[in-house]
């Protein structure tokens, strides 16, 4: 089983979970989270190496770990880290080998994991985009405009 590693200093991007992720990678688990069933159909249709209970705990400690990071994060870091975001023409799909792939296409295929996602890592998020001013007012009045 994953679990967090626990000798991590705190709010250190490079031991979100102990399955090896670093500081590079953090951007692009990020942004694959935050794109998750919103802008990419489903690629590959391989089978999760996991059980869906282990699958469900590794989600759910790998979106603990990421909301736990935006929480604590700089509002310096949160901008680096959204501009290191993967855009449309550099997002490759997720190597199904690999248990991070793997992870990212089961989040894919089931509403209850991408649920688990949002409901833990879109509220930091949210929070931290409005606490760091990235959130214009100009923005809001065209949004509600519509």
């Amino acid at each position: 089983m994953v679990q967090i590693a626990p000798a991590c200093r705190k709010h250190s991007p490079s031991c979100i979970v102990g399955i090896g992720l670093s500081i590079g990678s953090l951007p692009l688990l990020v942004g694959a989270l935050m794109t998750l069933g919103t802008s990419q159909p489903v690629r590959a249709q391989a089978a999760s190496p996991l059980p869906p209970e282990m699958m469900k705990t590794m989600v759910e400690q790998v979106s603990d770990s990421l909301a736990k990071y935006v929480s604590g994060a700089s509002c310096s870091d949160i901008t680096e880290l959204l501009k290191a975001l993967p855009t449309e023409s550099n997002n490759p799909a997720p190597d199904p080998t690999s248990i991070i792939g793997s992870v990212m296409l089961s989040i894919q295929k089931s509403p209850e994991l991408l649920s688990i996602v949002a409901s833990r890592v879109g509220p930091p998020l949210i929070s931290k985009a409005v606490e760091c001013n990235m959130v214009s007012p100009e923005l809001l009045l065209k949004v509600m405009s519509r």
